[in-house]
């Protein structure tokens, strides 16, 4: 009777601890899942909410862009750099460039480097984007060369761009990764299974126009951007390990807010 007894207890107490570790590894997976959600709303909510600083608010829109496909969608957000006193660092063409050019002269480098991503911009609000090869004094030449002519006075702006995309090319674990400027594409959380980016207009107002992909001037109306992730666990062998978290942010461009 008491071997009886006692095995009854063993079985309950391992009963016991083998659901308590179940549990604890559920826990797990969907701590570790939740963190990625949370990490990549935060850091794509950041990076869009100073979209459009220190560039251009007229002319050509630079500040957004983006792919819109039923996989998921992928944006890019560009944001103007500062110099150590928080000044933009933009500065003005001293002399013609005609097309074909591949170096500028600029009335003050003062902030610019090589491989820094630079957006040239015409008098007439159309511009390109370019990458800094060198900086020699007030020069600063170019990867690419013009595209169309740039007159004394045009401006050129020192860039930051980060693109955010999935990336599936392993179907098991798709992964969220961020591109800066055009560099390799990072890793930036493993599990991302689906990202969703819409754009709020400054349109028919208060049930304002709400896009998938703005295009042409409706990029000019962008009033905020709402961005829905789809976050599943990653490394569960069991099905009661699996997961599925979405969740959304919306972020107002701090360039981008009308007048």
């Amino acid at each position: 009777m008491t071997i009886g007894v006692s095995g009854v207890t063993l079985a309950s107490v391992v009963t016991f601890w083998a659901n308590h570790a179940r549990q604890i590894r559920q826990h797990s997976f969907r701590l570790e899942s939740q963190q990625a959600l949370r990490s990549s709303l935060d850091a794509i909510t950041r990076d869009l909410r100073l979209a459009g600083a220190c560039l251009p608010l007229t002319g050509q829109f630079i500040s957004l862009a983006g792919i819109n496909a039923a996989g998921g969608d992928s944006v890019t957000i560009r944001t103007g750099l500062v110099r150590n006193n928080m000044s933009c660092i933009v500065a003005s063409t001293a002399a013609d460039a005609a097309i074909g050019a591949t170096s500028v002269q600029v009335d003050n480098a003062n902030g610019f480097t090589a491989d820094m991503l630079v957006y040239l911009r015409a008098p007439n609000g159309a511009g390109e984007l370019s990458a800094v090869t060198a900086v020699a004094g007030n020069t600063i030449s170019f990867a690419n060369a013009a595209q169309q002519p740039y007159t004394t006075g045009s401006g050129v702006y020192a860039i930051d761009e980060r693109t955010y995309a999935l990336d599936r090319s392993n179907p098991a674990v798709p992964v969220l990764t961020l591109t800066v400027n055009r560099e390799a594409a990072q890793a930036f959380a493993a599990g991302v299974s689906d990202l969703q980016v819409r754009y709020v207009l400054n349109q028919n107002c208060p049930t304002c126009t709400t896009l998938d992909l703005p295009t042409g001037s409706d990029w000019q109306l962008v009033n905020s951007v709402i961005v829905t992730a789809t976050v599943q666990t990653v490394g569960g062998v069991r099905p009661e390990d699996a997961a599925t978290i979405v969740a959304s942010s919306t972020a107002k461009p701090r360039n981008l807010l009308p007048p």
